[in-house]
């Protein structure tokens, strides 16, 4: 009996786990085309998030819908946080090359990419480091990733940042563009007021870049401008009528401009925009809370589309 309540006393003194509140969200979106196809796209994803006695917290995070690599674990204090699992492919790469030297990593036609791997982050006495090594295989399971070690390093010097980058090898064997072999680059940031400067240099590259730009706001005006090593401009200009009613045009090198209208009030929004091959999109939709109506033409296709939407 006295054996019993020792052990009753020990496992009273115990901490119990708390167990973590599991957030579910996602959406349901029909669109129905005057051609008569009827697309619907589903998503579901999970996620929780606990603080540990010791003062850190544990994330998890995965699409319910999902195959084989889903997911991600993260855990994060006072030493940074440390993420396992589904991870974007460049992520270390691009947090050193503050000076722009190599663009993301991204698919031709799906975008971001991202792999399983495992991604550090920290700070330590000003120095902002990441460190990621990928895995052989993307995160969804279908697609193979070259395995790659990646370091990023910047520090701020009184306001101008100091990048080094690393990548023992391409970030994603799906890349179109970015980190596609093993690479090193410099880069140099520095904001002075309403003007930007950044300048690197990739080892697989010849010559460095450069780009200056320049954004203010002029009460209802605003104004971006941007120019690189190969005299390639970008200017948007942005004007408010009103609270609900507003303009922009944007001039890019060799391209037309491109010009829109925009409306918002209430649970009604509203855009018109001429795009730089001289056609025409128009979209308005209507807010309903957790669900959302739309109503869209695309002129690139000539095709015109109603979508409803329900999020959650």
């Amino acid at each position: 009996m006295n054996k019993t309540l020792i052990a009753l006393a020990i496992t009273a003194a115990l901490p119990v786990a708390a167990q973590a509140d599991l957030t579910l969200s996602g959406s349901v979106s029909t669109s129905f085309n005057d051609a008569g196809v009827v697309d619907t796209d589903t998503s579901l994803s999970a996620s929780a998030s606990e603080v540990l006695a010791n003062g850190m917290t544990a994330t998890a995070s995965f699409d319910v819908l999902g195959g084989e690599n889903q997911g991600s674990a993260t855990l994060s204090g006072d030493f940074g946080t440390l993420t396992a699992g589904e991870i974007g492919s460049d992520g270390a790469f691009q947090s050193g090359d503050v000076g722009g030297a190599v663009g993301g990593t991204e698919d031709a036609d799906e975008g971001s990419i991202d792999v399983s791997g495992i991604h550090l982050s920290t700070s330590q006495a000003g120095l902002d480091l990441a460190i990621q090594i990928n895995g052989g295989t993307g995160a969804d399971a279908s697609t193979a990733a070259s395995r790659s070690t990646q370091v990023g390093a910047s520090m701020d010097f009184n306001g101008v940042t100091v990048g080094y980058a690393y990548a023992s090898d391409e970030a994603s064997a799906a890349a179109a563009a970015g980190v596609t072999d093993a690479v090193t680059a410099f880069g140099v940031a520095y904001t002075m007021g309403d003007i930007a400067i950044t300048a690197g240099k990739a080892s697989n590259a010849s010559d460095a870049v450069y780009k200056l730009a320049y954004n203010t706001s002029l009460d209802a005006l605003t104004v971006a401008a941007s120019i690189n090593q190969d005299s390639d401009y970008a200017i948007t200009l942005g004007y408010a009528l009103n609270d609900a009613l507003s303009l922009s045009a944007t001039l890019e090198t060799d391209t037309n401009t491109v010009m829109s209208v925009s409306y918002a009030a209430g649970d009604v929004t509203a855009s018109v925009t001429n795009g730089d091959d001289n056609t025409t999109d128009a979209s308005i939709a209507l807010d309903l809370g957790n669900a959302d109506l739309e109503l869209a033409r695309d002129g690139g296709d000539s095709e015109t589309s109603v979508s409803y939407t329900v999020a959650f």
